[in-house]
């Protein structure tokens, strides 16, 4: 299926190159293109650049949402769900509850306090947008648009103000981005930082000054509390080549790097890690303790680097043991053999390719030989191989938004491909420019039918859980819901997720414990009607707890 895809695909490119040798494209070019030339010079302009990929990218979000409603699917999104809900309160954590124990469930801690195990950043931006509209989706689409225009921002210091404008617009219209607009764990928040990051790199390289340095320390300060490791990474290595490049090129007086880099990026450094610290604290009551590690050491056996030894943890609750003792030790141990190790990492690095290099974005990789001639492509290439490679070779686990910090570094090496595509390979510019446009038209071609027709995996089950809590809350009194799971259920899907104030939630979900168990949770809750559900029965059943009838049916 690959092999034929991708003669499909190389197919198509040969058409395309085909159609441009045989067509006018000097007349397209000077009669059809130029028309549009006002409009681009205008589009080009910095401030309105940035606005117009802003504007862009939120309303596609807003408006995919509108063909098919998202619903939370996998575990990360409810746990960012929670760390949004938590927030959205004014609190930075909750009290763990009484009756703790039937509320576990994925990336999720309570002891010594009831949060989400992740960094706090994706939060933030939902609970931004629950605040504002009631609806924290609203949060993901204000990272994704912020994310763009950022991106759009950061290549106005790369390359040409049009090509700036470009690379915005492409960042925007990326099936990732798209996609990533519509679930709750998406890498919005991570590029916008490292977008952030590589701008202001940029403009310091040019002219040291203590404002763009605050922006760089904005950008590090989003990557922290979003991917800690990769955004750690990322900075590190964006660091060794600033300095060496100021070394090098001996532009500026140690006095102005002191006083406009390394000072104000020292107290950057300081806040964001009291910051860190301070969550950490009001979290895990510790300092130097994230609340991913406390999740891991009490859950989890399986170490994040393939060369670290798996924990002894053992789990209560039947289907978060067989998920963590099972798929995700499995994981590890494929790394624990030269061939497997080799086959993980050649899986990793097929899959961040097709998800990123989206055909035809991938055939302006085919012009990189002439692109390395660029000292800023050869930059952008190093930060950006330096990470990935790291990050496929040392860590377990691998989804292309841990790589979120640097994704703009690819789309920077697209657009510098798309420069070559129109200057270096034809006759003249028409041809190169004609190429560019049917590109486009190809790529949307390819794109519009897909993302219409994409349903991700689970979100039936998903919707089946989303409607009957709209179900639930319709009624007049409060419920509390047992969840059933058979010993083949799909431990990737959970049930049992709850608000950030368990105590006096409209639903209620529980896992089922022992008996004496149950009961107690049961009087606790005793002005709440008490349902129990089968979620891996043939057709998922609501009954009552004191009758098998089922009441409703999805």
């Amino acid at each position: 299926m690959i092999f034929a895809l991708f003669l499909k695909n190389v197919l198509l490119l040969a058409g395309l190159i085909l159609l441009v040798k045989w067509l006018p494209c000097r007349w397209i070019r000077f009669r059809v293109l130029n028309r549009f030339r006002s409009t681009i010079q205008f589009f080009s302009r910095p401030a309105v650049s940035i606005i117009t990929v802003f504007i862009l990218s939120f309303v596609l979000s807003a408006t995919i949402t509108t063909f098919k409603k998202p619903v939370p699917r996998v575990h990360d999104e409810f746990s960012y769900l929670l760390a949004a809900d938590t927030f959205s309160q004014g609190r930075l954590t909750n009290q763990t509850h009484p009756f703790w124990k039937h509320f576990q469930s994925f990336h999720i801690i309570h002891k010594p306090t009831y949060a989400s195990k992740y960094p706090p950043g994706q939060g933030l931006f939902m609970a931004a947008g629950q605040v504002m509209t009631g609806d924290p989706l609203v949060g993901v689409w204000l990272s994704i648009g912020l994310a763009s225009a950022a991106i759009c921002w950061m290549f106005q210091a790369w390359v040409p103000p049009r090509w700036a404008f470009a690379g915005g617009l492409m960042s925007a219209f990326h099936p990732l981005m798209l996609i990533w607009g519509q679930n709750y764990f998406g890498g919005g928040v991570a590029i916008l930082g490292a977008a952030l990051l590589f701008g202001a790199l940029r403009r310091l390289m040019i002219f040291p000054e203590a404002r763009m340095t605050f922006t760089l320390g904005l950008g590090l300060f989003f990557l922290a509390i979003t991917r800690p490791f990769e955004g750690l990474l990322t900075a590190v290595f964006s660091m060794i080549i600033f300095f060496a490049w100021i070394v090098t090129q001996r532009q500026f007086s140690k006095r102005v790097i002191f006083h406009s880099v390394i000072l104000p990026l020292s107290m950057i450094s300081i806040c964001i890690g009291g910051a860190l610290a301070f969550y950490n604290w009001r979290v895990t009551e510790s300092l130097t303790r994230f609340p991913y590690q406390v999740h891991e050491e009490t859950y989890s056996p399986t170490p994040l680097f393939i060369w670290s030894a798996p924990r002894e943890v053992k789990n209560d609750l039947p289907h978060i043991e067989s998920f963590h003792s099972g798929w995700s030790l499995n994981e590890y141990q494929k790394h624990q053999d030269p061939r497997g190790y080799f086959f993980s990492v050649f899986k990793k690095s097929l899959k961040f390719l097709i998800q990123m290099l989206y055909f035809p974005l991938c055939t302006l990789l085919l012009t990189l030989p002439w692109g390395l001639k660029n000292p800023w492509t050869q930059i952008a290439l190093s930060i950006l191989l330096s990470v990935i490679l790291i990050h496929l070779f040392c860590m377990t686990f691998f989804q292309i938004f841990y790589l979120a910090p640097v994704i703009p570094l690819v789309f920077y090496v697209l657009i510098q491909g798309a420069r070559h595509w129109r200057a270096a390979h034809w006759k003249n510019h028409s041809q190169g420019t004609v190429f560019l446009f049917g590109l486009i038209i190809l790529y949307f071609t390819i794109l519009i039918p897909q993302m219409i027709n994409y349903v991700p995996s689970g979100y039936q089950l998903a919707l089946s859980r989303a409607r009957l809590i709209d179900q639930l809350k319709q009624m007049p009194e409060k419920d509390l819901v047992f969840v059933k799971y058979s010993a083949d259920h799909d431990t990737l899907f959970d049930w049992v997720y709850n608000r950030a104030d368990i105590e006096n939630a409209e639903v209620v979900w529980a896992n089922i414990l022992t008996n004496e168990e149950n009961q107690k949770l049961i009087e606790h809750f005793a002005d709440h009607q008490v349902w129990w559900i089968d979620v891996d029965s043939k057709q998922i059943k609501l009954r009552p707890l004191s009758t098998t009838a089922p009441v409703y049916v999805f």
